[in-house]
């Protein structure tokens, strides 16, 4: 689409309708040769199996590797803030590059209906979340294996992820109802029992409302009663894991240990879910992690962000401080 003011393209991200014409120029290969070619590419990615959206990220970049979006897309890279010669940066939902950002769309006049709402994540944000995610499971592995054993032991859910699962079982509620009110609308409007007008006001109401309890939905993830089979074994590697782990010298968890004992983190609007590698030897990123079960939660605060600033003055600092929720899994 093209800029007439400053005679420059500019992307299409939905401001103008697209139209696809068939047939205008003149093909290079035939309809049939192309749908012949399409048939023998389709035939060759079944045989190396079914592959999950954008599984396996492969990158020198560590959170390139081990963050995924809760849309299922992993995270593009781009350059943040430059100090000299250190370079910040930030990461950016891939489904975001295509659609814009919340924040671009509203800016821009444009709708964010589907459009994803993972937030901007600074490297920063990653590096501080992690040594307070490791040292949450490390510090004290007496304490750690105790929690475990209290959540993997009979396998039910912990205290905090009961509050979750009861929290989400009332929404699911409200969904039901809501989606009970919309098709009793929707008959009353069949059987003109209601005029037009309440119809349409009725009807955007309830369908903001199903919107809002669906979204709410959403950044619930997966979080489910851990059962038999989620438990087993992991209560074991856990014990082996805190066994062969040393705390560092200086306190901090290298990037090396980080890649080691972090499979990947899911990335919502509103929290970070940290999946821990109970057996780093094997590897496995997010992909291969079967069937997390929920830890425990903690709240990085800004003053760990200062504090994780003050010790690497190369960073440029933030101005906007938030408190960051991160939800561990094993």
């Amino acid at each position: 689409m093209p800029d007439y003011l400053e005679q420059k393209r500019a992307k299409n991200k939905g401001e103008l309708e697209r139209v696809i014409v068939e047939g205008k120029h003149q093909p290079i290969v035939t309809k049939e040769e192309f749908e012949r070619v399409q048939k023998m590419m389709a035939e060759k990615d079944a045989q190396m199996g079914q592959r999950r959206k954008n599984k396996g990220v492969h990158s020198d970049d560590l959170w390139r590797r081990k963050m995924r979006c809760q849309c299922g897309h992993a995270f593009a890279k781009t350059k943040w803030h430059t100090k000299t010669d250190f370079i910040t940066y930030t990461y950016k939902c891939y489904d975001q590059t295509r659609t814009g950002t919340i924040a671009a769309r509203l800016k821009n006049g444009l709708g964010i209906e589907n459009v994803c709402r993972s937030p901007l994540v600074q490297d920063w944000k990653m590096y501080t979340m992690a040594q307070k995610v490791l040292h949450a499971v490390f510090d004290d592995p007496e304490g750690t294996l105790l929690d475990a054993a209290a959540v993997l032991g009979c396998g039910i859910a912990g205290v905090e992820q009961s509050e979750v699962l009861w929290d989400k079982e009332i929404i699911e509620e409200q969904l039901k109802k809501e989606r009970g009110r919309y098709e009793t609308l929707l008959d009353m409007r069949m059987n003109n029992e209601i005029p037009k007008e309440v119809f349409s006001r009725k009807q955007q109401e309830v369908g903001e409302k199903i919107a809002e309890l669906e979204q709410r939905m959403a950044q619930y993830g997966d979080v489910e009663p851990a059962t038999e089979a989620d438990v087993s074994g992991k209560l074991e590697n856990l014990q082996k894991l805190m066994g062969q782990s040393a705390m560092p010298e200086d306190g901090e968890f290298s990037e090396e240990e980080m890649d080691k004992y972090v499979s990947g983190v899911r990335v919502y609007e509103d929290r970070f879910e940290w999946l821990l590698n109970l057996s780093p030897d094997a590897g496995g990123g997010l992909d291969d992690a079967g069937s997390p079960v929920y830890f425990k939660k903690i709240t990085v605060t800004p003053d760990d962000e200062r504090a994780w600033f003050r010790k690497h003055p190369q960073w440029s600092k933030s101005n906007r401080y938030a408190e960051l929720e991160a939800w561990i899994f094993i």
